[in-house]
């Protein structure tokens, strides 16, 4: 995939584009990649690491209900961080969102005994609650999708037939569901222009012409691939998805520029626009094999293992809806820590046959379970 990645910058954005945007890419990707592949060997400590950053954003924000009231007064989101600057924290909702949503995860993984259980569980509608209420749409839709990804799992261990029935109906009903959605909120004229909950303003973006919001981006994107249909197969190159906005160049990390800031906001979207056909089935096979292979094993997860694998959706999920790839560290790492930690099941569940003594025929061996 990384060597798609190279030649789509080579052939098509290297004139446009300073060669530290491929750069930082790689490296911090392949860092990203290598983190998840040691943290593979301590998953409850990346559980723990990430149940205690939710936890600390859960006394931040109740602290700041005690002492100020709701944390969305005057339809905003208040600085609950103490930031200070207003274009700043006004803007962290999904960044709080990811951080809870991580955490309830990790708190399901965590939960040793049936009323840590009781307690994991009981805190998701509250999360939930709270999602919505703040409007972190995108860890709102991330972590139901974590959560019902759980759901399928289970049921996929039992039964795959009543797992893929009962998939089917999901799926159909939220294409249902989001289809009148959309029909209604474009009907709806009397949405209230300053309520802060997900609903509105998902309302609200879709009467606004403002082509800076999500569907907006998608769609103009959508239409600029369809448009030129030559470029399908092969892309654009990467990167290049600012530049024909008219943003400039993006650049890596230690250096963003305004153009790094611009991207399509889904994954998949910005691999199909930058590199085309070619280099969408290739990431789409890369991003979803971790989820098809622990299907294949789920009955042999821990509690653990499956809530990693859990968070893996969260993640993915997310980049559907706010993901940039130049920047998708989140996404590399915990690809990175469930491949790992598939490995290591892998490893430690192989029966290797030992040889045959000289009295016993080739039929008559034996087999040891190897542990490393």
């Amino acid at each position: 995939f990384y060597g798609i990645v190279i030649v789509s910058f080579l052939l098509h954005s290297r004139p446009a584009i300073p060669v530290t945007h491929l750069l930082g890419i790689l490296i911090f990707h392949g860092i990203f990649l290598l983190f998840g592949f040691v943290a593979a060997h301590a998953l409850k400590t990346v559980l723990m690491v990430i149940l205690g950053a939710a936890a600390t954003y859960s006394i931040m924000l109740i602290q700041h209900t005690v002492r100020f009231g709701d944390v969305m007064r005057e339809y905003n989101l208040n600085d609950i961080f103490g930031v200070g600057n207003p274009v700043i924290f006004t803007a962290l909702h999904q960044n709080i969102g990811i951080v809870l949503g991580l955490g309830a995860l990790a708190a399901l993984g965590l939960a040793s005994n049936r009323l840590k259980q009781v307690l994991a569980v009981g805190v998701l509608p509250i999360v939930l609650f709270l999602f919505f209420h703040i409007a972190a749409r995108a860890a709102l839709v991330a972590l139901t999708s974590s959560l019902i990804f759980l759901g399928f799992a289970a049921c996929w261990v039992r039964s795959k037939k009543f797992a893929t029935l009962g998939a089917t109906a999901v799926i159909v009903a939220v294409a249902i569901t989001s289809g009148v959605f959309y029909q209604r909120a474009l009907q709806d004229d009397n949405v209230d222009a300053l309520s802060p909950d997900a609903i509105s303003r998902t309302i609200r973006e879709l009467h606004n012409p403002d082509p800076g919001f999500r569907m907006q981006i998608w769609t103009n994107t959508l239409h600029h691939i369809v448009s030129e249909p030559g470029l399908l197969l092969f892309g654009r190159g990467i990167g290049m998805y600012p530049v024909n906005e008219g943003f400039g160049a993006p650049d890596w990390l230690l250096h963003k520029t305004e153009g790094a800031r611009h991207y399509p906001h889904n994954v998949h979207l910005e691999m199909l626009y930058e590199t085309g056909i070619a280099g969408l089935l290739v990431f789409s096979i890369l991003t979803l094999f971790p989820l098809v292979t622990s299907l294949r094993r789920w009955q042999l997860f821990s509690s653990v293992e499956k809530s990693t694998v859990s968070i893996y959706v969260f993640i993915l999920v997310s980049s559907e809806i706010s993901g940039a790839f130049a920047f998708s560290y989140m996404d590399q790492f915990f690809f990175a820590l469930v491949v790992g930690t598939i490995a290591l099941k892998r490893r430690d569940n192989i029966a290797v046959p030992s040889p045959p003594s000289p009295k016993e025929s080739p039929d008559q061996g034996h087999s040891v379970q190897v542990r490393f």
